[in-house]
């Protein structure tokens, strides 16, 4: 569905406001995660969708993901952040920032894509915070495995009630030539939606 069908013209510009300063926050990050490689970053898809449409917009919803997610609350309202990759990427990110682990998703390796999904949520969340003039108060980062639909249910089973809409930031990670996909999911609690656009100062 059009994200132009859901939201005004004037939140679509908001949505993509906090998509560019959540990616200049996650590109100081990463970078220093990844020896100060050159990162680039782009948020090509910036919309509000049904939540039963999002695990299309993985691909097949059968596929593998990796998703690191967390709940983050304010006196106003409380939402859940999500990071998802497609597990390939997530493996070639574990390969390039440990070049001598065994692909084998053991401890180690799990912990290091909670991080990076860490980095990247806190990074959407401080520009929250800028945007809105809230503060959040975020609960530790837990990570699910599993294929895109299951995971997605796993989100919600574990978190609040979430509304029947969200916010899809797809983003667009390049390191030097490797290019690897992922999404940020904003999901509000039910009715909260229209809260979050209010905060930001959509009209």
């Amino acid at each position: 569905m059009d994200s132009s069908n859901i939201i005004s013209e004037a939140q679509q510009d908001l949505l993509k406001e906090l998509a560019n300063i959540g990616v200049g926050n996650a590109v100081t990050a990463l970078s220093s995660m990844l020896d100060d490689e050159r990162i680039d970053m782009e948020v090509p898809v910036v919309k509000v969708a049904p939540l039963q449409d999002v695990p299309d917009s993985f691909g097949d919803p059968e596929n593998l993901v990796s998703a690191t997610f967390c709940e983050a609350d304010c006196p106003s309202f409380g939402l859940v952040l999500v990071f998802v990759m497609p597990l390939e990427a997530a493996q070639n990110m574990i390969a390039r920032i440990m070049p001598d682990s065994p692909g084998s998703l053991d401890e180690m390796e799990r912990s290091l894509l909670m991080e990076l999904g860490n980095i990247i949520t806190g990074s959407y969340l401080s520009a929250l915070s800028f945007m809105t003039g809230l503060t959040f108060q975020a609960s530790p980062p837990r990570l699910g495995i599993d294929m895109a639909g299951a995971v997605l249910g796993t989100v919600i089973a574990e978190t609040k009630t979430v509304d029947d809409q969200l916010i899809l930031l797809k983003t667009c990670l390049n390191v030097k030539s490797d290019g690897i996909e992922g999404s940020v999911l904003i999901l509000p609690d039910s009715g909260s939606l229209q809260t979050l656009f209010d905060h930001l100062g959509a009209l």
